[in-house]
């Protein structure tokens, strides 16, 4: 198991600090490449924020991360943020700690997982009837929950980030 703590602050942690003064500088030389001059005092903090909506928010962020990489944007991105749906692509993005070097391959493997056999009435059927048991509270959320994402999202530990922030890539 993995242990946990939470950060109570007025500020960003020295790793968050520290990523964002190496990303700044990324997205400083990407602006320059696209021939947007600004001081580094005065670069704007560019982020995408992506929707809720299930799967569909899950593709409409990963369309839009793909198609900002082939317009030479992806790098001009400082923060990478999202609800519900979108955080599904954002966990499988995060599995690959230097992932936006590598998106077409991401991509592949999301699709891949997308076009593959969807939920079995028999396996979700057993997940929600251990739910129900085992569970304090039940609700439709636990029902949702097994029928919806099931399939969809790839829970990795939490040190996703600590990894992406190693890489210099959008947390």
């Amino acid at each position: 198991l993995c242990s946990s703590e939470v950060r109570i602050a007025h500020s960003l942690h020295t790793n968050e600090e520290e990523f964002v003064a190496r990303r700044r500088e990324t997205v400083f030389q990407s602006l320059q490449k696209l021939k947007i001059h600004c001081s580094k005092s005065e670069m704007p903090n560019i982020a995408l924020l992506g929707s809720g909506g299930g799967q569909r928010a899950m593709v409409g962020l990963l369309g839009s991360l793909v198609q900002l990489d082939k317009a030479g944007l992806l790098d001009c991105i400082l923060y990478l943020s999202g609800v519900s749906g979108s955080t599904w692509c954002m966990a499988s993005l995060y599995q690959e700690p230097d992932w936006s070097t590598k998106l077409e391959t991401v991509k592949d493997q999301i699709i891949k997982r997308l076009s593959g056999p969807g939920v079995r009435w028999g396996d979700a059927f057993a997940k929600l009837k251990k739910y129900y048991y085992e569970k304090d509270i039940f609700s439709l959320t636990d029902v949702w929950a097994v029928m919806a994402v099931t399939e969809y999202a790839v829970l990795g530990k939490v040190t996703f980030k600590s990894n992406a922030l190693q890489y210099c890539v959008i947390p």
